[in-house]
């Protein structure tokens, strides 16, 4: 790996004054039909990670990643869903995500593709980079644009939601019963609020500078405080889950996939994950033990995580000389 994984005593330090920098010099942001979306370019590259993040997260939090993509040689694009970041909402509630459907996610996905990596790619393989939501959402994505992609890593993909301990049924038809009364729209009671003063011990990754570094973004920034969950969007999280993984669509995904599980993650949950892989034919696991945000873990971990999925590029790359 090119670039040395930043340490968590002078994380906040490195960000501002090596990686913000670094990035500004390459960055074209913009925004295509509502979209707010950023591409870090280079001369060469060896190909462009796309990255479809998770739940409530934004562009913004994914620049040390971005940095250490284009350090190694790629250029890297990212576009904040609709409802996330700086993109369009569909509620006027800052810190609320509403969708009526996965596959909005997935047209929105594609459009940004096509009108602002494709034309920027030159003509070098894509390869997509998704956590979480995000990955839910890129997992359909490759089932219904196959050629698209020549790689796909999967970062503790949404397949599966941790209920807090109520079934799925339950949970579903919490959330019909709370949108047949007109609550669509309105926040599902189990998820919170922002809090600008979250304890790192609640939060879903392992470094605590990196999770201080960027509550303090949200505190500033009322568009990165997306925090909670409508019953529409819960209930169609729990649908495109199920959707991404079933064996008729799964088995239509026919490029390689590196699939990373997170040991003590209570976000998502991993059997449906293992299931998923068992669909594809060209899947591989990397359990890891982490939270479920494993692409922000400390020092050696992260720096190893990273070698990983640079490994597993250039391997692809071989095989295709």
């Amino acid at each position: 790996m090119e670039a040395k994984v930043i340490e968590e005593e002078r994380y906040e330090e490195r960000m501002t004054d090596t990686v913000e920098p670094y990035l500004k010099e390459y960055a074209v942001r913009g925004s295509t039909e509502g979209l707010y979306f950023e591409f870090y370019g280079r001369p060469d590259p060896k190909g462009t990670i796309v990255i479809s993040f998770g739940f409530t997260e934004s562009c913004e939090k994914y620049h040390e990643l971005i940095y250490y993509i284009h350090k190694e040689g790629y250029q890297a694009a990212i576009v904040d869903h609709r409802g996330h970041g700086r993109s369009f909402r569909e509620v006027e509630d800052l810190q609320l995500v509403h969708v009526d459907d996965f596959s909005q996610y997935v047209e929105d996905f594609h459009r940004f593709i096509m009108a602002e990596v494709m034309p920027r790619s030159e003509k070098k393989p894509l390869y997509l980079y998704a956590h979480s939501m995000g990955g839910c959402i890129g997992t359909l994505y490759l089932e219904k644009y196959p050629e698209t992609f020549e790689k796909a890593v999967l970062n503790a993909p949404m397949y599966g939601i941790n209920n807090g301990g109520i079934p799925d049924f339950a949970a579903g038809l919490l959330c019909r019963t709370a949108i047949l009364f007109g609550k669509k729209k309105k926040r599902l009671f189990t998820t919170g609020r922002f809090d600008p003063e979250e304890p790192f011990e609640n939060s879903g990754g392992d470094s605590s500078a990196r999770h201080c570094y960027y509550l303090k973004l949200r505190r500033e920034h009322a568009e990165y405080q997306t925090s909670c969950a409508s019953y529409g969007w819960a209930l169609q999280a729990m649908k495109a889950g199920k959707r991404a993984i079933t064996l008729e669509r799964a088995a239509g995904i026919s490029i390689p996939v590196l699939l990373f599980q997170a040991v003590n993650d209570t976000f998502v949950r991993a059997k449906e994950q293992d299931l998923f892989l068992c669909r594809i034919p060209n899947g591989r696991k990397v359990v890891k033990e982490s939270k479920h945000e494993i692409n922000r873990m400390p020092g050696d971990k992260l720096e190893a995580y990273m070698d990983e999925i640079f490994t597993f590029l250039e391997l692809r790359e071989k095989t295709t000389e």
